[in-house]
């Protein structure tokens, strides 16, 4: 089961990563790349996740772990079926069409933690004395990083500006950075808290870097160049394995954190 939520997850990591180079395409010519590849991939994920869900339904898994994977096939169906249509979609239609790719790979980030050995084991609990914000904030991160993404792609199809975006990029990179660092200089000693804070702090450093690059060549006026759409492409999709990193960083803090 745990290979199988990888595959579903790797799956849909692709279909973020055609799409976001399907409009970061038309951003930089004003056409797109050919989307049959990246509606393919989108349908092959949404087939694993009604086969996860089925899995995990059939095998009497935990209610948590069958909870998040018939969310993801349910996100992924409503993905797919924005997607479908021939004709051109509106900007509103594609940035629901992506919010509900990043909601599926949240999802099958979830089910690969509670599908991993590592979940079967006693949780390391942690006493968060003198940082009673931190398993909170750990556990609200996935939230703020999913409302990041929502400003990102409004932006991104010209539906807002860009001050919301730059705004949202600030508390998220503060609020991931502090959580990381504590947990990273305080409870270290628990391996979940620290491979979560790991990740998720080299997930965010990744993402601010890239984001700094597509808006400083978007000043330089090189938007339609290849370089632009590649290095726009890698911003929105390590976007998303911040998501995912983020709610490792939830899971880990929920379970393993505790003030009393």
């Amino acid at each position: 089961m745990f290979r199988y939520v990888m595959l579903a997850g790797i799956l849909g990591l692709l279909a973020i990563l055609t799409g976001a180079v399907v409009t970061s395409s038309e951003i930089a010519s004003g056409q797109g790349a050919n989307p049959s590849f990246h509606r393919n991939i989108g349908i092959a994920a949404t087939v694993l996740a009604f086969g996860l869900a089925i899995l995990v339904s059939y095998a009497k898994a935990t209610p948590p772990l069958r909870g998040v994977a018939w969310s993801g096939f349910a996100v992924a169906a409503i993905s797919v079926t924005i997607g479908w249509k021939a004709a051109p979609l509106s900007p509103m239609s594609i940035v629901w069409h992506a919010c509900a790719g990043h909601l599926f790979m949240a999802c099958m980030a979830a089910s690969i933690v509670m599908a991993s050995p590592a979940w079967k084991r006693a949780p390391e609990m942690m006493k968060t004395t003198g940082y009673a914000f931190l398993r909170p904030a750990a556990i609200a991160t996935p939230v703020v990083v999913l409302i990041q993404i929502v400003l990102g792609a409004l932006y991104r199809h010209q539906i807002t500006g860009v001050m919301p975006h730059m705004f949202g990029a600030m508390i998220v990179a503060l609020l991931t950075m502090v959580v990381s660092a504590i947990v990273l200089q305080h409870f270290s000693e628990s391996r979940p808290l620290k491979q979560a804070a790991t990740i998720m702090i080299s997930a965010v450093l990744g993402q601010v870097c890239l984001g700094i690059a597509v808006f400083v060549m978007l000043l330089l006026n090189v938007g339609d160049s290849p370089a632009f759409v590649w290095i726009a492409s890698a911003h929105v999709t390590t976007g998303t394995l911040l998501l995912a990193a983020s709610v490792l960083m939830a899971l880990a803090g929920w379970r393993n954190l505790s003030a009393a």
